[in-house]
């Protein structure tokens, strides 16, 4: 193993397993296609072990970069919740928030299903192993949340190791409902060129028959960091998860979901964007699989690449047997600000079911040079009007959010400086 030195984890169910495993995992390459495009020589220079507790104290300038959402806020730093900014001393009816931790030491069989899910993924597991705080969300049946849950992942590198792993597990109750989001956010001293350290988060998630969940990931760490992202998605009967996600952050920022309709009539609305500078190489990994009868889905995300920036969308739709009456869409829009920015994308069908409806797209293209001569013509300064065609670009993905707050704070980090 390259990735830094292991120390002994804390125990948890499933500690033992997971070294086990690290010891014969190694670390992705570009001979896996998931991993093709991936910084492999930055990602070596991650290391992980269990966290550290307290957590650090927490700048004001990353404190001041939080969205200021109305609702529960658990906080977690360095991968251990942090109660002082979080917030949780008046939960609705039917919400319950615990720590990762606290669950781990008084009912651990309730998240065998979160570390049992750990994949052959070198980083999975360092998670599975290390990420033994976080977030634990409940939402009991037949009650529906107005206010979002919001939780807040922050990574301080520190001397003792630079990369933190964190767990986040969220179930839903049969026909409820929740707003859940996460932003992942760092501070930390070193230039955008040097690898200072990174997040490794994994969610889990848990939807009862008829329930509905909107996940929101806001995903902008320094550009000194590296963040590695895994949300699975597991769908009860008639179930709804609306995943949206803004991958603006991170020299190597990857967001990887695993969404599967396991019973009859799930649907899932997965979207996203990716906004690249500089050097960036921000990654999309899409799975979708649908189990059951009469399941929808539809993936729907757009780049925007400038300077040398890479973006990758790899995009599966997988349709078992028995799964009839199958709808599942699939589209990839890009939008390249310099000749020198870079898109991969790869749609993956793979549909083993009679009777389905399977389809994508991917486009690719730059400016409408035909628009900017307009808008210049009319008065409108061309970088304005760059800014302009961009940003109706952009918020093709944001007119989707209905929170203010998070589409005000997503406008307001796309305009950011490099860090």
């Amino acid at each position: 193993m390259t990735a830094g030195s292991i120390v002994t984890p804390r125990a948890h169910p499933t500690s033992v397993e997971v070294l086990d495993r690290i010891g014969a995992i190694e670390l992705p390459t570009k001979r896996s296609e998931a991993w093709r495009y991936a910084p492999h020589a930055k990602l070596a220079k991650l290391s992980f072990g269990p966290s550290t507790s307290p957590a650090p104290s927490l700048p004001v300038e990353v404190e001041q970069q939080i969205p200021a959402l109305d609702g529960p806020t658990i906080v977690i730093i360095n991968g251990v919740v942090d109660s002082t900014h979080s917030k949780l001393d008046e939960l609705p009816a039917g919400l319950s928030v615990s720590s990762l931790a606290e669950v781990i030491a008084n009912d651990p069989e309730r998240l065998d299903h979160h570390f049992q899910s750990a994949s052959n993924d070198a980083f999975a597991a360092f998670n599975a192993a290390f990420g033994t705080d976080g977030a634990v969300i409940t939402v009991g049946g037949g009650h529906r949340l107005h206010a979002p849950i919001h939780i807040v992942d922050i990574s301080l590198p520190d001397e003792v190791h630079n990369g933190s792993c964190t767990g986040v597990v969220i179930d839903l109750g049969e026909a409820s409902s929740a707003t859940v989001v996460e932003t992942r956010i760092g501070g930390g001293s070193g230039g955008k060129d040097a690898v200072t350290g990174g997040s490794n988060i994994r969610t889990t998630i848990t939807l009862g028959a008829n329930s509905s969940l909107e996940h929101i990931v806001l995903q902008d760490l320094p550009r000194s960091q590296i963040h590695l992202g895994v949300v699975s998605v597991t769908q009860a009967e008639g179930s709804e998860f609306r995943g949206r996600s803004f991958n603006i952050g991170a020299s190597f920022g990857r967001l990887a979901y695993h969404v599967e309709l396991a019973a009859d009539g799930a649907r899932a609305d997965l979207s996203g964007l990716f906004f690249g500078r500089g050097d960036q190489v921000l990654d999309q990994q899409i799975t979708v699989v649908h189990a059951a009868k009469d399941g929808v889905s539809t993936q729907s995300f757009r780049g925007v690449l400038d300077d040398d920036s890479v973006g990758v969308f790899n995009g599966g739709i997988n349709v078992l047997p028995g799964a009839n009456g199958t709808d599942a869409t699939q589209s990839n829009a890009n939008l390249l600000l310099s000749k020198r920015a870079e898109i991969n994308t790869q749609p993956r069908l793979e549909i083993l079911a009679d009777e389905v409806a399977c389809k994508h797209g991917a486009t690719v293209g730059q400016l409408d040079e035909t628009a900017l001569y307009y808008m210049r013509s009319r008065g409108i300064p061309a970088d304005e009007a760059r800014r302009l065609l961009i940003n109706a670009f952009a918020d093709q993905t944001l007119e989707e959010i209905s929170n203010e707050t998070i589409t005000d704070w997503v406008i307001q980090r796309l305009g950011h400086a490099d860090d």
